[in-house]
């Protein structure tokens, strides 16, 4: 959730200190902050040091990285928000995460689902009962972005109809998606058998397995 980080931003790097000069939107200004401070402390919980010791740069088109730490970080991050949520993801390989909160905006899911779901992903959206269709189109979206920016692609409709995404068993699956009454989160990337440490003792909720991948694999 958005809060948590100190009032005074001077635990920033200067690369995230002029990243957030342009950004004039409050909520947004909340959001950034929310997220770096978020990443720092995951970084200080798996490798030490506090929050306030690790820099981090602040590219507009790519996930934060550590310019400067108690030691040298191997960990790829990944960072995502939405709403009043916010999420990051340490690993030593590329993973992807995404989240999307359920009542952000009001969807025309049936339309984003045309766009965006290849002919599986259709019929099992399709053959969904209709009050749990909007819900469930979440998991599609918020795997296929997080694969997107586990692998560096964009995001655009023949992008996102490339990359299939299907309910599977927590044996073959490489992604797994979470929700809760607020918001659905997606990581991909992590095989059921790898370990997962979740930092935040406060977080709960079901998780679905899926296997996800591109249709040109």
């Amino acid at each position: 959730m958005l809060g948590g980080a100190p009032d005074s931003p001077q635990w920033l790097s200067p690369d995230e200190t002029q990243r957030l000069t342009c950004i004039r939107a409050p909520h947004r200004r909340r959001q950034f902050l929310a997220g770096r401070w978020l990443t720092r402390r995951a970084l200080a919980h798996r490798h030490g040091g506090t929050p306030e010791d690790w820099w981090l740069d602040s590219p507009s088109d790519a996930p934060p990285a550590v310019l400067r730490g108690p030691i040298a970080c191997p960990s790829s991050i990944n960072l995502t928000h939405s709403g009043d949520t916010v999420a990051c993801v340490l690993a030593d390989a590329a993973l992807g995460i995404d989240v999307e909160q359920h009542d952000r905006r009001v969807m025309n899911t049936a339309e984003l689902a045309q766009a965006t779901l290849n002919f599986a992903e259709y019929q099992w959206w399709s053959a969904l009962p209709a009050v749990t269709q909007n819900t469930e189109f979440l998991s599609w979206w918020t795997l296929k972005e997080a694969w997107i920016k586990a692998h560096g692609q964009s995001l655009a409709p023949a992008t996102l109809r490339a990359i299939e995404a299907l309910p599977t068993t927590a044996k073959a699956a490489n992604a797994r998606v979470w929700r809760t009454s607020d918001f659905t989160l997606a990581l991909v990337g992590l095989a059921a058998s790898e370990p997962l440490e979740v930092a935040e003792p406060g977080f709960s909720g079901a998780v679905q397995w899926w296997q996800v991948g591109s249709v040109a694999d």
